[in-house]
């Protein structure tokens, strides 16, 4: 349940700032820019209500940590496949520290050597 909720949380969090570029985008037909910014704002109601569940059951230390960087990862791809923005070496390797931090930030406690 909590790896469901979590990766909701992140999936409607990417939603959200997808919509939020659109609406940007959209900055001379206000029909269109509107209707991304609203598209943008249910999803982050349901992102707030996905991650607050997840709370109930994992730490708040762990869940922000994935949450927001995994958030990062996912924009990063979304902007290059939707958006057309730039593939760089330097952000690829951004994005991998990023997901290696998540991994020993997610590890069990007995896991980590004291």
């Amino acid at each position: 349940m909590k790896t469901i909720l979590l990766t909701g949380a992140i999936i409607s969090n990417i939603l959200t700032n997808i919509g939020f570029k659109y609406s940007a985008l959209n900055e001379n037909v206000p029909m269109k820019k509107w209707g991304w910014l609203a598209i943008g704002l249910v999803f982050g109601l349901i992102n707030s209500v996905l991650f607050t569940e997840s709370l109930r059951y994992v730490s708040l230390q762990v869940a922000s940590t994935i949450f927001f960087s995994l958030t990062i990862v996912g924009l990063y791809l979304a902007s290059v496949l939707w958006f057309n923005e730039p593939i760089t070496m330097l952000r690829l390797a951004g994005a991998v520290v990023v997901i290696i931090g998540v991994i020993i930030m997610a590890m069990p406690t007995e896991w980590v050597p004291r």
